[in-house]
């Protein structure tokens, strides 16, 4: 497999059986609750009301949510002589098996098998051997492929000896064309920009075999196909450049637009770098100061300078080099946050990192293994496929996404390595069951794995119809329904999300009985975020959502009822990184820097991330009492809070 096949991330709605995460690895702090999309990915444009900050963070890797199913079933099978996995590869937007697909599957003791799809799309997959297996490559002819960085599948599967394990579905993504336009900062299309698609490793393709390098034309556009969750970047020489992401809005309206910044530096060199004088220079070694080629190295604006950000936003990237060498240049004076990342070995990090070293060190050990089980509360009967996220506490209501996988294994058993010292938060989340967590602690000189069992409860079901929002009530079908933030998982937020039928009806199974917020999107209507939805156990009447139809060359639009600030973790606190005009917090006053302690006499830290935003959300016009200790830009500020009552508008992005 050539390198650029093993360098791509995560093209796919990937199913497998567990109705969890391709998971959005987008970041490190608490932004457990995905923003809702921007109907264009414009640069400039007015962020949604009360979503999370995209704050410093390690670029995404993977991305793209999945659709609930059925849960893969484990069963006997003495046929099976090292194990058995069975399923379908399907259509991610009808359902329909796909013919010829290929799968490969990589031993974790070397080597790796193909196998394609029959007629229906049903594959069976024998193992050589008994072990462990990552779902390495999946491909089809006229879908965007999965093919995550090799020996770095998000996906693990343990082959058992007389072990059968049925129905596991993995849907691939329609390769749908989009047109990408660079704008300048005044709006006029840009001719001869450079567009690149990225993903988390340094000029890495976020796809392969697709075309990944575009130049846009005289009216300043570009077509190309990538999956949600991908990263486009377009340079000019004569602008700072510019990243957006291919949000479901996107996706719907097949559209997006990237607005370039005004230049105040020198150029860039190359094209390549961002505008700044400083640079930061180190090595990357294991424990014993042998030099580690070809780690990842990702520098971004400090998260305690929050809501200060220096240089690019999206942050910095290099990979050492054979002597584990890094530079990164072009950076802005300030302080930044830098990790080294390579597989089976726990990360490193430098934190608060004036611009400027270039003496940096960063030691990346083998760490500890985190291991458990997970079983059905009510038999004890272990569960075959399950998702794990791991997520170290930084503060009271901060968190750091670590990271999150997928396991198939008959036992329920899994396992992680590399956990570094510190206090996590393990969440476990499997279909029909709702998600649970619990505290572990890496101490330091641990020599022996860490141990943390889960056993999981039926969870509660959300059903409803998408309708038309006119006279005619007609149902709209295709409709997808996403559950935001179901569970406080940082950037790999677990998702749960439907597409109704033919008569406009989605159901959503594993839910835990709690407040959640619902997006809501259709091709060719505006969509919606719906908020403080209540999943209950039994019969509940269901949930009637209705669209409004976008009209001819009107771009879509998402509608979201909220105080007008983008929110993002910090220590005790959410913190103000910008105030939206027009919106109930600039109306009441607040200001970037100003940080949320409490919601109408709640903390914030008792609430969680997810659940706090779910508080701030409300009916429109509503008003929520704020607890705000006073801050500034770079300065979240100390001291008690001033309670702050702000009114709750209705907002387009």
């Amino acid at each position: 497999m050539n390198k650029r096949a093993q360098g791509g991330v995560l093209a796919v709605l990937l199913l497998v059986g567990i109705g969890v995460g391709l998971f959005l690895m987008r970041g490190r702090d608490t932004h457990s609750l995905p923003s809702p999309p921007a109907p264009t990915a414009q640069v400039a444009k007015p962020p949604a009301p009360a979503v999370p900050a995209p704050p410093p963070s390690v670029p995404s890797r993977h991305a793209a949510p999945l659709r609930l199913v059925p849960a893969a079933t484990s069963s006997e099978d003495m046929r099976a002589t090292h194990g058995a996995f069975e399923g379908r590869v399907v259509s991610a937007t009808t359902g329909e098996g796909i013919a010829g697909a290929e799968l490969t599957f990589s031993s974790d003791r070397g080597g790796a098998s193909s196998i394609r799809t029959g007629a229906d799309g049903r594959f069976r997959f024998l193992p050589g051997a008994p072990g462990t297996y990552q779902l390495a490559v999946v491909t089809a002819q006229g879908y965007l492929p999965f093919g995550p960085e090799w020996g770095e599948s998000p996906i693990r599967l343990t082959a058992t000896e007389g072990h059968r394990i049925s129905d596991l579905v993995l849907a691939l993504t329609p390769e749908v064309e989009l047109l990408g336009k660079v704008l300048s900062p005044d709006g006029q299309p840009v001719a001869g920009a450079r567009i690149r698609l990225l993903t988390g490793r340094a000029g890495e393709s976020v796809l392969f075999p697709t075309a990944d390098g575009f130049t846009s034309d005289s009216a300043g556009e570009f077509r190309f196909h990538a999956p949600e969750g991908a990263q486009v970047e377009a340079r000019h020489p004569e602008y700072t450049s510019a990243r957006a992401e291919v949000t479901p809005s996107v996706a719907l309206s097949r559209r997006m637009e990237l607005t370039l910044g005004r230049r105040t530096g020198a150029l860039e060199d190359g094209g390549t770098r961002a505008t700044g004088t400083e640079g930061l220079a180190g090595r990357v070694v294991d424990s014993r100061s042998a030099p580690l080629p070809g780690a990842l190295v990702s520098v971004r604006t400090a998260a305690r300078a929050y809501p200060a950000v220096f240089g690019d936003p999206m942050g910095y990237e290099a990979l050492t080099d054979g002597e584990g060498r890094f530079t990164v240049e072009g950076l802005e004076p300030g302080t930044y946050d830098i990790t080294a990342h390579q597989m089976g070995l726990a990360p490193a990090r430098l934190k608060d990192i004036a611009a400027g070293r270039k003496d940096l060190t960063l030691i990346l050990a083998e760490g500890t293994k985190l291991v458990g089980s997970v079983r059905d509360a009510a038999s004890g009967a272990p569960i075959s496929s399950f998702s794990v996220s791991v997520m170290l506490k930084v503060g009271p209501l901060q968190r750091e996404s670590f990271t999150q996988l997928s396991f198939i294994d008959a036992q329920g058993h899994y396992a992680l390595a590399g956990l570094p010292i510190g206090s996590y938060v393990v969440q476990v989340a499997a279909p029909g069951y709702a998600p649970a967590e619990a505290p572990v602690e890496v101490p330091d000189g641990a020599s022996s794995p860490v141990r943390a069992d889960f056993a999981l409860s039926r969870g509660a079901r959300l059903t409803g119809r998408v309708v038309e929002a006119d006279d005619s009530q007609r149902p709209i079908a295709q409709a997808r329904v996403s559950v935001e933030g179901t569970l406080d998982t940082g950037a790999l937020s677990v998702r749960f999300d439907a597409l109704s039928d033919t008569k406009g009806d989605f159901a959503i199974d594993g839910l835990p009985p709690q407040e959640v917020s619902l997006y809501v999107a259709a091709e060719g209507h505006h969509s919606r975020v719906l908020s403080n939805v209540r999943a209950r156990p039994g019969t509940v009447e269901p949930l009637v959502i209705a669209l409004r139809k976008t009209k001819p060359g009107e771009e879509p639009q998402v509608e979201l009822v909220g105080i007008g600030a983008v929110l993002a973790a910090r220590d005790d606190a959410l913190v103000l990184g910008q105030v939206v005009e027009g919106g109930g917090a600039a109306e009441a006053g607040l200001a970037v820097g100003d940080s949320i302690l409490r919601i109408d006499g709640v903390s914030v830290v008792e609430l969680g991330f997810a659940g706090s935003i779910n508080r701030i959300r409300g009916p429109e016009n509503s008003r929520v009492v704020l607890s705000i200790r006073r801050g500034q830009a770079g300065d979240a500020g100390t001291g008690p809070g001033v309670d702050v009552p702000v009114t709750r508008r209705r907002l387009q992005q």
